[in-house]
């Protein structure tokens, strides 16, 4: 049995509880009053971060003001699609460009609603009532969906035509001279034999060999002002869309009896399966494919070929087997006035050219494989996926599949 602890013994123990009692005591109050200083440094830090972020807040309420009211006052229509091409956003200058766009629309609906005709890319629209608009489009980042901005660019278009015509108005003035030249002779010619027919002793044989004569020359002269007029008037009314291949075999069907009595054959290669659709004046593109006929016709040829074929733009070879064109006179080939053939006016093939500028395109010259000449025309196409022919591709019948280019086309 063991011995009972002394009074001695239990005041120590107590004494020593009661120190380490107050030790821990102490030790709780630190850990206390540190956490204490914590919690105040983080709520004074929560407070800061807090004042930030509404500072930033307020900021963006700020910035977003003001990207609404640029947007309100933009001429340029903006609008936001999502992933399935619906109308989400739109500022009014959309409805001021499109006219009636609704929230949910579908953007092709729109396109279908307004857009005439665009090129390829898509990138110049031209609408039912008469405006030109360019359009930009770009991906968003962080949902599907895309934002495009259309600008008017009528008015631009409108003074580059006028600036155009300015300068066809100052060629012409430079041409009015050569002009004068070139119809001087064929006009003393005419008052020539005017003045043979007056007399009244002149046979009847010879009386009809003078107005033979004096209607060729009438004829020359009318040919030289059709030509300056079709070179001064340009590109700048009657525009419609057309189908060139459509246009070129109309063209034929009426040159059937100029053809024959030449003695000329016309063969067409029309490769654009009806794609061939552009912007133009139908009378100013049949005078063009009659200058170049009657070019091929008066250099020899025998065969003539017009082949007609769409890639990036609408390309027509004319083609023939003729005498063909020197090499040292091709850059000279397209100026007013130049030809070397006598009595002829030197206004075709610058008329033709001054029609196919007008109208966008390009146009050159070289030697055919028949070692005649060849002129390559270019012109921009003007497609809407509503002028495609649905073709196979694998078991779906598309067009878009084939012409990725005309997504966003209507």
């Amino acid at each position: 049995m063991s011995p009972k602890p002394s009074l001695a013994d239990r005041q120590h123990a107590l004494e020593s509880a009661f120190n380490l009692f107050n030790q821990l005591s102490e030790e709780l109050t630190g850990s206390y009053q540190q956490l204490q200083a914590q919690v105040l440094e983080l709520s004074q830090e929560l407070a800061a971060a807090r004042s930030e972020r509404m500072v930033q807040l307020a900021e963006k309420e700020r910035l977003a003001d003001r990207l609404e009211r640029l947007l309100e006052t933009l001429p340029a229509a903006v609008i936001r699609l999502d992933g399935e091409e619906r109308v989400r956003e739109f500022n009014p200058a959309a409805v001021r460009l499109l006219g009636a766009i609704r929230e949910l629309d579908l953007w092709p609906d729109i396109m279908r609603a307004s857009v005439v005709s665009s090129d390829l890319a898509g990138s110049e629209l031209r609408l039912s009532n008469g405006r030109v608009l360019t359009l930009s489009s770009n991906r968003l980042e962080q949902t599907p969906g895309r934002i495009l901005v259309l600008l008017d660019v009528t008015e631009t278009r409108g003074l580059q035509e006028r600036l155009n015509r300015r300068e066809r108005l100052s060629a012409m003035g430079e041409m009015s001279a050569q002009l004068a030249h070139q119809m001087r002779t064929p006009l003393s010619t005419a008052l020539l034999y005017v003045s043979h027919l007056a007399n009244d002793g002149l046979s009847s044989e010879r009386r009809h060999q003078f107005t033979a004569k004096l209607r060729d020359r009438l004829q020359h002269m009318e040919r030289q002002i059709h030509d300056i007029l079709l070179f001064a008037r340009g590109a700048d009314a009657g525009e419609t869309r057309l189908a060139l291949g459509v246009l070129v075999k109309r063209f034929a069907t009426s040159a059937e009896q100029q053809l024959k009595a030449a003695e000329v054959k016309l063969q067409i290669d029309d490769q654009s399966r009806g794609r061939a659709i552009m912007v133009g004046r139908e009378d100013a593109l049949l005078g063009l494919l009659g200058n170049l006929l009657e070019n091929a016709v008066q250099q020899g040829a025998s065969l003539i070929r017009f082949s007609l074929r769409v890639n990036a733009d609408i390309e027509l070879d004319v083609a023939d087997d003729g005498r063909g064109i020197p090499v040292e006179l091709e850059q000279h080939i397209f100026d007013p006035f130049f030809t070397t053939r006598n009595g002829g006016t030197g206004l075709g093939l610058a008329v033709v050219q001054n029609l196919v500028l007008n109208h966008g395109g390009e146009i050159s010259c070289g030697r055919s494989d028949q070692g005649g000449a060849l002129f390559h025309l270019r012109f921009p196409i003007a497609l809407r996926k509503s002028d495609l022919q649905p073709v196979m591709v694998g078991e779906r019948r598309t067009a878009v599949k084939k012409y990725p280019e005309l997504r966003s086309l209507s």
